[in-house]
């Protein structure tokens, strides 16, 4: 099929289209938000945690400048007070590093829905051609992630060091306060410098939050044509559903033809409408339809019924309720046992006559349908 490829996407995308971009990984995450995510909460947990951190911290340092004999003795000592600093300093940032991993592994999950996408997994030798990396290097988005990248830079550096140059007194008193003092003054000077950058940050993330929603819609967008090839992918090609149906339909109308000589009467209209009935007290709860038609296949039908010696009857109303509310090889419908029993009960006084021979039953007139199930009109051809 022939498709437009200068055709413009500006239909909505439909929520097969959506449900796709997930699965291959494709959101409208943004990592610069993420980022500034890991940063504020990072700040925050050392904030929160200051206290606990200067103090335990402190008590290190204390214990590392207090002179030992045994530990340059013993090379064991030494080991084991290597292992009691990474383990200190291990519990000091325990509380920091949960809370880091805690936000960089859930809000992409809840603010962009990202799924695991094994595909990218995949080996794919187009991925080692160096000339479709020349063309991903040169790209477009290539271009504004450098761009947010060094801008990112500038404001970290800028915003540093006019802090830095802001406080560099109060830096230079440091050297004048006591080792507690001093040790806490200078974290407040850094979580300080550290709020300004967090701040600094945020109209980057602004900007690549609203241009990753722009291109995550842009992608979804669907052409005129996108959205028909779907339809047909997911429904299926009407021209072969209808041909399949078209196969279903010769299949049951085979079936049907090869059941009627099982047929115990022939309800008819007397021309345009043909209903083959099947009884056996024993097997059946009720009279079962065998098969049925309208047209030429009513005809046809009237036409096996001769060869085969089955008994027809002329019932307009009840022929066409039968074609209308029931369904070959399933019962008849309950409030036509009535009229289908006066029908039967002819039809085994004409095989009695059959045997026996005598003055030919006459065939009920008057058949009543109930009202509910009556059909006006006739159809000339099949369905």
């Amino acid at each position: 099929m022939n498709h437009n490829t200068n055709e413009e996407k500006t239909e909505n995308p439909t929520e097969h289209r959506i449900k796709k971009f997930r699965k291959k990984g494709k959101t409208r995450y943004s990592r610069e938000l993420n980022s500034l995510l890991i940063l504020l909460v990072g700040f925050i947990s050392l904030w929160w945690h200051k206290d606990f951190i200067l103090s335990y911290f402190m008590k290190i340092m204390f214990n590392s400048f207090s002179f030992n004999r045994n530990i340059i003795i013993n090379n064991d000592s030494v080991l084991l007070e290597i292992f009691i600093f990474f383990k200190a300093m291990l519990f000091i940032f325990f509380p920091f590093l949960m809370a880091l991993l805690f936000i960089i592994i859930i809000p992409p999950i809840l603010l962009s829905g990202i799924a695991l996408n094994f595909k990218s997994l995949e080996f794919n030798f187009t991925k080692l051609n160096p000339f479709h990396g020349l063309k991903r290097i040169f790209s477009f988005e290539i271009i504004i992630e450098f761009f947010k990248i060094a801008l990112k830079l500038f404001i970290v550096i800028s915003i540093s060091f006019w802090y830095l140059y802001y406080s560099f007194s109060e830096i230079l008193a440091l050297i004048h306060e006591n080792f507690i003092s001093s040790l806490f003054h200078g974290f407040n000077i850094i979580v300080n410098c550290c709020f300004f950058i967090i701040l600094g940050l945020v109209p980057v993330v602004v900007f690549d939050v609203i241009l990753q929603q722009i291109k995550y819609f842009k992608k979804l967008k669907m052409t005129y044509q996108e959205i028909k090839d779907e339809f047909r992918e997911k429904e299926g090609n009407p021209s072969i559903k209808s041909r399949i149906r078209q196969e279903m339909k010769a299949i049951i109308r085979r079936r049907m033809i090869s059941d009627i000589p099982k047929a115990d009467v022939i309800i008819t209209n007397p021309i345009h409408y043909s209903i083959a009935l099947q009884y056996d007290e024993k097997k059946m709860n009720a009279p079962k339809v065998i098969a049925k038609g309208i047209g030429e296949m009513a005809i046809r039908i009237q036409k096996l019924a001769l060869k085969h010696d089955i008994s027809m009857i002329s019932a307009p109303s009840l022929a066409r309720s039968l074609y209308r509310y029931s369904e070959i090889g399933q019962y008849i419908p309950g409030p036509l046992y009535k009229a289908v029993a006066e029908v039967l009960a002819w039809v085994w006084k004409v095989r009695k006559w059959k045997k026996k021979g005598g003055i030919f039953p006459e065939k009920p007139k008057n058949i009543i349908v109930p009202s509910e199930l009556t059909v006006i009109g006739e159809h000339k051809n099949n369905d």
